[in-house]
């Protein structure tokens, strides 16, 4: 992995201490890029936790005095889809960097506001699309990048998750835009194709679909997509809790085998043992917030193999001379003649590398990779997947923007 000397941490604000936050904290925590010296929500009790474990942290009851305190530089959004305008509007127009969790916004005249606000202030935008930093997913740019293996052909990305039946929000189960699988697990996947393809995707053909009667939020897309240089593929994505994908990746996960009784279905079953109690699920949706108890915190997280989610699935990638897939350890390439794995001394986290490509952004002025514009254009896919999906059609894009090879990481 990439490393560059530090000349002093950044001051780093988190707004919103939900299950993004929780999610981010050990690399926040680890990090020798940023210090973490605030944070801000809605809930009392939570901060009160977060500043019991946290010493030394500020800890602010709104966006406004977080982003009043001197010494934050950066401002981490994690909150809820539909405040992610007016929150990073505060906090741009603070004069801080803001790093947002995706989708960056649910329309697309929201976002192109805040990068003109960006603009405007003279400060960075940046979308946390992680797992499209992750070394393997990297490794997949490079050999697109080089041509080792001829051209860039297809991308094949495929995940059945228990995603619909996990414990929800009450704003989480309203239909209505920005709302389902789509824009909760789609930016991820979609902001992962678009990497590996080189930014510019051409048009989609999709449909939606939302099954269940009791949870009437989109709950499974299906995607067919082109690329201005020629390259195709397929977006699948489900969260209906029956088939778990992880097994076409060999149970990356390293949890029991996935044809385990246990293990099917699992949520659907806790859901269905508290069907009777109206305010089970609120309560258990809010564990998943910080010290909440369902989600550990892993402050104590270490670096290592990483790629949760992206071995959630499989991802299968053509070029002329071989197919490309994920391993535990980095990519096996299927070639003409051999099949072969490409390994990584450190497969590291890409929240990790996330994090250094913006600091390198903010202290050196290199480039920032996921900024604004890629942001806005992995959302555009979204809203054009909800619109081929309403009229039946191929919808054409407009928005989009290449691949900027800046920061990327070095295999071995």
């Amino acid at each position: 992995m990439n490393t560059v000397e530090c000349r002093s941490p950044l001051g780093l604000g988190i707004l919103g201490l939900g299950g993004a936050a929780v999610n981010m904290l050990a690399s926040f925590q680890r990090s020798p890029y940023f210090r973490l010296v605030a944070a801000a929500d809605s809930d009392e009790a939570i901060l009160g936790r977060f500043k019991g474990d946290v010493p030394g942290v500020e800890t602010y009851p709104d966006v406004e005095r977080l982003c009043a305190d001197g010494a934050v530089d950066l401002v981490y959004i994690g909150t809820p889809n539909h405040l992610h305008f007016a929150h990073a509007r505060a906090a741009l127009e603070g004069g801080k960097h803001v790093l947002m969790e995706k989708p960056m916004a649910v329309t697309l005249e929201d976002a192109e506001e805040m990068i003109q606000i960006a603009e405007r202030n003279g400060v960075l935008l940046g979308v946390n699309v992680k797992h499209s930093f992750e070394p393997r997913i990297q490794g997949i740019r490079d050999l697109a990048r080089s041509g080792e293996l001829g051209r860039l052909r297809m991308i094949h990305s495929w995940r059945f998750v228990d995603w619909l039946y996990r414990p929800r929000t009450a704003e989480e189960m309203t239909p209505g835009w920005g709302q389902g699988i789509l824009w909760r697990q789609g930016p991820h996947q979609f902001d992962i194709i678009r990497t590996i393809g080189g930014g510019l995707m051409r048009s989609v053909r999709g449909m939606t679909g939302a099954w269940d009667p009791a949870r009437n939020v989109t709950g499974a897309y299906n995607v067919y997509f082109e690329f201005e240089n020629g390259v195709t593929g397929t977006a699948v994505c489900s969260g209906h809790d029956h088939f778990d994908s992880r097994a076409l990746v060999h149970g990356f996960d390293g949890a029991a085998p996935l044809d385990d009784a246990k293990r099917h279905a699992r949520a659907r079953r806790e859901l269905g043992r508290h069907i009777d109690d109206p305010g089970w699920e609120d309560a258990a949706a809010a564990a998943e917030r910080y010290g909440g108890g369902r989600r550990a915190t892993q402050a104590s997280k270490s670096p290592g193999q990483g790629g949760g989610w992206i071995l959630g699935g499989p991802l299968v990638v053509s070029f002329d001379k071989g197919d490309v897939r994920l391993s535990p350890a980095g990519l096996i390439v299927d070639g003409d003649e051999e099949s072969r794995e490409i390994t990584f001394t450190d497969a590291g986290d890409g929240r990790d590398e996330r994090l250094r490509t913006f600091y390198e952004a903010i202290a050196l002025g290199r480039a920032l990779p996921a900024d604004g514009r890629w942001g806005k254009a992995t959302q555009e896919v979204l809203v054009a997947v909800e619109r081929s999906a309403q009229t039946r059609t191929e919808v054409m894009l407009s928005h989009q923007t290449p691949y900027p090879d800046v920061g990327r990481l070095v295999t071995s």
